[in-house]
């Protein structure tokens, strides 16, 4: 039989967060105007995973989360929108708790169009996925009369995964999927930092590339959020 060491074994370590957020106790939070966020925590690891909605006329979901975290928090969003359908889902990259729910939420919001990478929107119907899918870049923009889309490239992981962060300029707030994480207790939590030296503090521990790290903090520099939502760890307040 197979075994497993369970504090160190992530799918056990996900389930079990999972399982104990069961019980009724709701993880939705106001933590910046209409932007709601949904999460979990690691046990164990002081380790966030961080889903978020714009609940405005043009209801946005920033990363799925997975199948388990879809599900527990569909329910949730459901409520808060109030009758509204989601009008996008940003993927940042082709990772679980980046876009492994998509199958639960489109089926409850099947006209949602999927905003992510040129990579993901080859990926995507490779997995099932049967939706509007914008193949989004450094040159595009996505807009309605409530929301305006500006994407960056962001060479995601370790792997430089072909990726996007999605800064939306109607409310100043920047989806940094992974970069900018932070281990620690960080739902519901945000820090006070200035941009320019946050910016500047990345390192190749988060962009495994010398020259992509230098585009990605030129790029970073070009735009002026007022809020970073983090899909890990303390969200920012930029000043």
């Amino acid at each position: 039989m197979l075994e497993f060491d369970k504090e160190t074994n992530v799918a056990f370590i996900l389930y079990e967060a999972y399982r104990q957020s069961q019980g009724g106790t709701s993880l939705k939070r106001e933590i910046y105007p209409s932007l709601y966020q949904f999460g979990i925590t690691i046990p164990n690891m002081g380790f966030t995973i961080h889903q978020y909605v714009l609940n405005g006329e043009s209801p946005v979901l920033f990363a799925t989360g997975t199948v388990q975290q879809a599900e527990m928090f569909l329910p949730q969003i459901k409520q808060l929108l109030n009758g509204k359908e989601v009008s996008y889902i940003v993927v940042s990259h082709i990772e679980s708790d980046e876009c492994g729910g998509l199958p639960v939420f489109l089926q409850e919001y099947p006209n949602a169009k999927i905003l992510c990478s040129e990579i993901g929107a080859r990926e995507l119907p490779g997995y099932g996925i049967k939706a509007e899918i914008i193949a989004c870049n450094s040159e595009t923009t996505v807009k309605d009369d409530h929301v305006e889309f500006q994407f960056i490239d962001y060479p995601a992981e370790f792997h430089l995964q072909n990726g996007i962060l999605a800064f939306e300029k109607k409310s100043g707030i920047l989806y940094s999927a992974d970069l900018f994480l932070r281990f620690g207790e960080g739902a519901d939590q945000c820090m006070d930092l200035e941009w320019e030296k946050e910016v500047a503090s990345l390192t190749e521990q988060s962009v495994a590339n010398k020259e992509k790290l230098v585009k990605l903090k030129e790029d970073l520099m070009e735009i002026n959020p007022s809020f970073v939502a983090v899909g890990h760890g303390y969200c920012l307040k930029v000043r």
